[in-house]
């Protein structure tokens, strides 16, 4: 019995994940290849397009143990290995997580892997080519072997301010490399406004790095307009303020990204509010203080 089986995801905190297809062939076909074939997965492309969420995804459909490899500069070899712990007077082994999920399989994430700190890059190196062994140092250089239901997925932004590229032995190491476009289709289905959605489009299309099936020669923004972003802000407008929702939407961008957000907010305004069923003639919030 796999001893992480408490943390396979639910099916029902899953259930809002919309799989991707690329060519016809869905994320949950592809993962299956690479874990049949004994090959990772690197996931690439903006904030909220679903990158990390497909690996949790990945998990609970198929009822895999789900361990996330935070990006921490920080972290020690001793915290990748494990540690000697005392117990009855004696010194046992205890596998770190990373080690527990290469032994008995599940779904390790390895997310933002361009920050992830040189000691846990050197100590995957052997785990992510054709060996898949972790050597463990610290327990008399002991040789893991990946269990054979374990499959590695890594994400990343590479487009965005301050990343660095990847080295290539880094890279090479992930021979399914998919990218994450925002998905029109997809963000529909949880965006009621078009005309929010034509909004996110247009600011994104004026965004280094997006794919939008046309070139963009200028970069106004750089923040990122994520779906997140999209539904705080249809949730804030129908709940509580349409003005507020178009502050705390403003205020996802740099000084001086925000004049022009604003400008274009205006601009869209009736039609979003319209298609949230806003009154538009309304002067006054809909949770005005008393």
């Amino acid at each position: 019995m796999n001893p992480l089986n408490q943390l396979i995801p639910t099916l029902e905190s899953q259930e809002h994940y919309i799989d991707r297809n690329w060519f016809g062939i869905s994320g949950l076909q592809i993962a299956d290849f690479a874990r049949k074939h004994k090959i990772n997965m690197l996931n690439s492309g903006h904030a909220g397009t679903g990158k990390t969420s497909f690996a949790q995804y990945y998990a609970s459909q198929r009822g895999l143990p789900y361990v996330d490899l935070p990006s921490n500069s920080a972290l020690s070899a001793n915290e990748l290995q494990g540690n000697w712990v005392s117990r009855d007077g004696k010194l046992d082994w205890v596998d770190s997580i990373y080690v527990e999920v290469w032994r008995n399989g599940g779904v390790l994430n390895l997310g933002e892997i361009d920050q992830l700190a040189k000691n846990a890059q050197f100590f995957f190196h052997p785990a992510l080519d054709h060996r898949r062994t972790l050597t463990l140092t610290a327990k008399d250089y002991e040789v893991v072997h990946a269990h054979p239901d374990l499959i590695v997925i890594a994400d990343w932004n590479p487009m965005y301010r301050g990343r660095q590229p990847l080295s290539e032995s880094w890279a090479d190491r992930f021979q399914l490399k998919l990218r994450y476009e925002y998905d029109r289709d997809i963000e529909s289905k949880i965006i009621k406004s078009d005309s929010l959605l034509d909004l996110a489009f247009g600011m994104r299309s004026q965004s280094r790095g997006v794919d939008l099936g046309h070139a963009s020669k200028s970069t106004v923004f750089e923040t990122p307009i994520t779906p997140r972003i999209l539904k705080t802000f249809e949730l804030v407008a129908k709940e509580l303020s349409f003005d507020l929702a178009c502050e705390i939407f403003t205020n996802n961008f740099t000084d001086e990204e925000r004049p022009a957000v604003k400008m274009l907010l205006e601009g869209a305004s009736f039609n979003i509010k319209d298609e949230l069923g806003i009154d538009n003639d309304a002067v006054t919030t809909q949770h005005e203080s008393v």
